[in-house]
């Protein structure tokens, strides 16, 4: 009977807290929950009590509020007056909650992606210039009306060490499902730089200074590209582009992640001895062994001269004061 009490207090601690992205996991993390905050440790206390059921229900209804007002912020329907204070309330109810975490996993994993559909819909048949004017005018909406609305309704969430913020996935989505998504590079090879608005100029630019990781992503260096046909010089990854996706100039060393140390500092301690025999006794009593010792495994060709002071004549002085009050 121990053994299987015990086997199932730990399926449902493993199913509260396993990575899920819909509403009917979400509200499953919330099950088991009980007042007091004593977890698992009979069978009695597992089971909800009448009190724990309407709250569970009052969450799940508040998180359907959050999803179905995101959706129509995609579909261009505006909040309601003192809506915006009302989802934020229920956001910040939320994440006081087991299912807290899962909530920007399911925004990012979920509502994101139904979202960008819904614009990417609007223009998916369309070609040339007639592609480029819905682009700039899905992206003018996107950018002054849902992002910052989003960003105002969700800015309470809870984000993990190394994930990104609102603002990044929402704008990382909009790359990735929208524009690169609609054939934004054939058209923009084929036509004129004339026929390209500032709205895309803009767009093309916000978009390429989010970074999704490093080295840069497939889906980010086409964006550098799409910005090198229409911003000119323009200095990417790549390097140095003039007006053509292909780089004038080229970068000869690609930077990497892995910085390769000294594993013998020998050659770094004799270096700072010999230097700092030379000099002045006030300048030997600052250690070097801030930040350039040897310990951090960074090679220093050469460490920096003091600074030579030269005395120089004052612009006033208090003869010249006198004068002047005089």
């Amino acid at each position: 009977m121990n053994l299987k009490r015990e086997l199932l207090i730990k399926s449902i601690r493993d199913r509260r807290f396993r990575s899920v992205h819909s509403l009917a996991n979400i509200a499953d993390a919330w099950k088991g929950y009980t007042v007091g905050g004593r977890r698992g440790s009979t069978l009695s206390t597992i089971r909800m009590s009448a009190g724990n059921a309407l709250d569970c229900a009052a969450r799940h209804e508040s998180l359907e509020c959050i999803q179905i007002a995101i959706i129509q912020m995609f579909q261009k329907k505006k909040l309601q007056e003192g809506e915006l204070y009302t989802l934020q309330e229920h956001v910040r109810e939320l994440v006081k909650t087991e299912a807290g975490p899962l909530i920007y996993d399911y925004f990012k994993d979920k509502l994101l992606k139904k979202g960008m559909v819904i614009l990417r819909e609007y223009m998916k048949n369309d070609l040339g210039s007639i592609l480029l004017k819905k682009i700039s005018d899905q992206w003018n909406y996107f950018y002054t009306e849902i992002l910052p609305t989003i960003q105002a309704m969700l800015y309470q969430l809870p984000v993990k060490v190394g994930d990104k913020s609102v603002r990044q996935v929402t704008l990382l989505s909009f790359r990735d499902i929208v524009v690169l998504k609609v054939g934004t590079e054939e058209t923009m090879s084929s036509l004129p730089d004339d026929d390209i608005t500032p709205d895309v100029r803009q767009m093309l630019l916000v978009l390429q200074s989010v970074h999704d990781g490093y080295p840069p992503s497939e889906n980010h260096l086409r964006i550098e590209k799409l910005v090198a046909r229409c911003v000119s010089p323009y200095l990417g990854f790549f390097g140095l582009y003039e007006g053509s996706p292909v780089p004038t100039t080229e970068v000869s060393i690609r930077p990497t992640t892995n910085l390769k140390l000294l594993e013998k500092p020998e050659a770094y301690e004799f270096e700072v001895k010999q230097q700092s025999i030379a000099r002045p006794r006030s300048v030997q009593l600052i250690s070097p062994r801030s930040s350039h010792r040897p310990g951090n495994g960074f090679v220093l060709n050469h460490l920096l001269a003091p600074v030579k002071e030269q005395e120089t004549g004052r612009r006033h002085s208090i003869d010249v004061y006198d004068k002047l009050n005089k």
